[in-house]
């Protein structure tokens, strides 16, 4: 449970200065300090916060707001994507449960943790820092991985939950129950959830669409193959649906129609000696529609569209691992289709995206060992990467000769890329005493074009939920991005008092993101669809640096403080200008009671103006602001009772991270800076039987 509170005179008083350079706190009442724990290797610390400690939400990426480094880029109340230390899309591995499988939608609608189910989410896990090559194929922007609710051999149970929020009138019912004795299991879950209303600004003005209308159900069978020389060994099967209608993405030119997802998992844990064994194979079939009239005025200037887009894709993992070693494959396949109609004009077709493949193998090896006050943990992954595409259709192509090009070169072009990757990371922690450790990292990492910049063959939006406004083309022969990352920090543990500072730096060769296009048939082309500004993707150089700390003070058995704070600072090095959509600096400072079944909170949460923006992009700066929550609740056997505020004073500010209104004939301009909700109550209770 978490209110967050925040007074922006709080911020006021503290120069920008002083604020890049504050401690970034994150615990939550002593239970929280708990949940955000060192997990893991003693090298790379796993950060970890559970959705029962934050404000309720639909969107399981909000929980990592909680996480040093981490932020949320959101395009929607149900559109969170992981930021995490200024990267963000697919340079962030997240997963669910170890898996990370393809979404449907081009834009990112369906985003990978949008697929967590609320009442099965146990926790949200973050590597700190330089993420270990064992976490998965491509950690060049860090490794998140929401953990569910697992099958407990013998024990009957079963829980019911649910939200209800003021602002948007957002409620959420959901329930989960195990069945099982000493050989079986069984665990079946499911969520409902509505957006009711638009959620309204702290001036009172609607954010236009909002709504949405999300059902998660699933199951899982579990055999246990543990006996008296056999421990935690079992083989299992997950089944998940997922389905999406009627949602709002007002920073993207299209909302949601649908989305309807099955996912499918078998997984096994076993051991042989002083070996463990664990393995995957896990399955998605991902269909996606989406429009720009169901839930937005449609402009008589502008033409009806529809987006059928959908995806298969598949995720296999093995791995076998002692107290020193770990060994392991990895595999990622996945296709994509996606073609846009008018259902106004039977004639028009385009081939968004055609027979699009993106496959990853990859294998590893991963080392940790200590050395009198050293631990040391030592990766290295080879990664190689093979994707193509079909050939293309526009059925304007011979009425728009700039289509007509763009299209024949694509189709006439080599499409079939591949290339092989290299990750190579030295985490090392060394013990000064028993209450302070330092840290330090190195790594070399790469990462490869998404799909979306790799064969997005004419001017669009499709890019992966950019949600800048702009209008991008693609480049098959765009280069890996290689990145040489470094760390630096310190863990301080004494009586009362934890802090955890960290540095680092992040040089990025080969940087992905879109520049002006000088194409003359991509200027030409846009110029065509009402866009003047057409982007290219290409290769560029960039850096990130910054800082991130949490701490905690522990006053006596029932009160605490934290504090959280970050400050990112990204930069082009080829030319002067800043990266987009980075996280403002932010600081949070938070009291906590609990005392029996009871907890309490105060939050102020703070946030800097951000003027460092990407001229290349036409970014938009945004102004300071704070924020003020506060939340009370009582734990019993049984059942549990929350309620809370957030933004209590209503209000009204920008969010760096949430985009550009694309919504005509609303209360927010077009173009205008997405704004953030403003007074939000809400109350969540559970029985557990």
């Amino acid at each position: 449970m978490k209110l967050n509170l925040s007074v922006y005179s709080l911020l006021s008083a503290l120069p920008v200065a002083a604020l890049s350079t504050l401690f970034h706190c994150n615990a939550q009442a002593d239970e929280i300090i708990e949940v955000i724990n060192i997990s893991g290797s003693v090298a790379t610390p796993i950060m970890l916060v559970s959705p029962k400690d934050i404000s309720p939400t639909v969107d399981i990426a909000q929980a990592v707001n909680a996480l040093p480094g981490a932020a949320v880029n959101a395009n929607g109340p149900l559109t969170g994507m992981v930021q995490y230390r200024g990267l963000s899309g697919d340079r962030v591995n997240s997963k669910i449960d170890g898996a990370s499988l393809a979404s449907a939608g081009p834009n990112a609608m369906d985003t990978p943790l949008s697929y967590a189910s609320i009442s099965m989410t146990e926790r949200v896990e973050l590597y700190r820092g330089i993420a270990p090559v064992s976490s998965g194929i491509d950690t060049l922007g860090g490794s998140v991985n929401v953990i569910q609710t697992q099958v407990q051999f013998e024990q009957h149970s079963a829980e019911l939950a649910g939200q209800y929020q003021t602002n948007g009138a957002r409620t959420a019912i959901s329930g989960k129950a195990n069945l099982a004795n000493d050989s079986h299991g069984i665990l079946v879950f499911a969520d409902d959830m509505h957006g009711n209303d638009n959620s309204e600004t702290g001036s009172g003005n609607d954010i236009s669409p909002t709504t949405y209308d999300k059902q998660v159900f699933g199951g899982q069978y579990r055999f246990n193959l543990a006996d008296n020389t056999r421990q935690n060994e079992s083989i299992g099967i997950n089944y998940l649906h997922s389905e999406t209608t009627d949602a709002g993405t007002p920073a993207l030119p299209m909302d949601i129609d649908f989305i309807r997802t099955d996912r499918v998992k078998f997984d096994g844990i076993h051991t042989l000696n002083d070996w463990e064994i664990n393995w995957h194979l896990a399955y998605s079939d991902a269909r996606h529609g989406m429009d720009n009239f169901s839930e937005r005025n449609l402009m008589p200037s502008m033409g009806a569209r529809y987006n059928n887009a959908d995806s298969t894709s598949y995720d296999a993992h093995f791995s076998i691992s002692n107290e020193q070693w770990q060994w392991g494959v990895d595999s990622q396949l996945s296709e994509h289709d996606s073609v846009i109609t008018n259902p106004e004009n039977p004639m028009f077709l385009v081939d968004n995206f055609s027979g699009v493949s993106d496959d990853k193998y990859s294998a590893f090896v991963q080392w940790q060992q200590a050395f009198n006050a050293w631990h040391w943990e030592l990766g290295a992954r080879v990664k190689y990467y093979q994707s193509d595409a079909e050939q293309v259709s526009h059925s304007m192509a011979m009425i728009m000769p700039a289509v007509n090009v763009l299209m024949q070169r694509f189709n006439n072009a080599d499409r079939a890329h591949s290339e092989t990757g290299i990750d190579a990371v030295i985490n090392g922690r060394y013990q000064v005493s028993p209450q302070l450790s330092w840290i330090m990292g190195f790594a070399h990492k790469q990462s490869p074009a998404s799909y979306q910049q790799r064969y997005l063959w004419v001017p669009m939006q499709s890019t992966g939920g950019l949600a800048d406004g702009r209008t991008y083309v693609g480049d098959v022969s765009l280069a890996l991005e290689t990145a040489y990352q470094f760390e630096l920090g310190a863990d301080y543990h004494a009586d009362k008092l934890t802090i955890s500072p960290r540095v680092f730096y992040h040089q990025i060769d080969d940087y992905i993101q879109g520049i002006p296009s000088t194409d003359p048939a991509v200027i030409m082309a846009a110029a065509m669809m009402g866009d003047s500004n057409p982007m290219q993707f290409a290769n560029v150089d960039a850096a990130l640096m910054g800082i991130d700390i949490n701490a905690n003070y522990q006053l006596n058995d029932e009160f605490s403080f934290d504090m959280l704070a970050n400050y990112i600072s990204g930069e082009r090095k080829d030319i002067d200008d800043n990266l987009y959509r980075i996280a403002p600096p932010k600081i949070l400072l938070g009291i906590n009671y609990q005392h029996n079944g009871w907890r309490a909170r105060m939050e102020a949460v703070g946030f800097s103006a951000q003027n460092n923006v990407s001229s290349t992009q036409l970014e938009q700066t945004t102004s300071g602001y704070g924020l003020f929550n506060a939340s009370v609740g009582y734990d019993a056997d049984t059942w549990g009772l929350q309620a809370g505020v957030d933004n209590l004073f209503d209000t009204e500010y920008e969010d760096h991270l949430a985009g550009y209104n694309r919504v005509m004939g609303g209360d927010l301009m077009p173009g205008e800076r997405m704004p953030g909700v403003g007074l939000q109550a809400w109350v969540t209770g559970e029985y557990r039987f």
